[in-house]
Parts: C-alpha cells; sequence; structure tokens
C-alpha cells in the first residue's frame, strides 16, 4: 500500500499496490479450498444461512487458516 497526496486537500490517499493486489488475490485462492471442505460437512440449508451471514462466513475463513 502506497500513501499518495490528495491535490484537492491536505488529507492523503491510500492506493492499494499491485504487489498488496498478488497477496490478497493469494490469501483469497488460498482460503477457498479450505472453506469448501469445511462447507461441505455442513447440511444444505446450514450451509445456505452460513451464506446469508458475511460475518459467520468472515469468521469460518479465519478459523480455516488456523487450521492444517
Amino acid at each position: 500500500m502506497e500513501r499518495r497526496p490528495d491535490p484537492s486537500e491536505r488529507a492523503l490517499l491510500v492506493h492499494i499496490t499491485e504487489a498488496a493486489r498478488r497477496i490478497g488475490r493469494s490469501r483469497h485462492d488460498g482460503r477457498t479450498p479450505r472453506l469448501e471442505l469445511l462447507l461441505a460437512r455442513v447440511p444444505p440449508e446450514r450451509c445456505r444461512k452460513v451464506a446469508e451471514e458475511p460475518a459467520a462466513l468472515t469468521r469460518l475463513a479465519e478459523l480455516a487458516q488456523h487450521r492444517p
């Protein structure tokens, strides 16, 4: 990430660099297979409820990062 001056005021703008984008993509790509494995163990109705609640899905992703 880079900070860049905002020409219209004294604030700074945050710019996402290509390197940061690659990191974000790799984290997403690494999490997806683990989430798929976890969700495959959840009954379909409960899986739909998880998908409807972004906070629950985020928490599941966090848990997936810490499990082999």
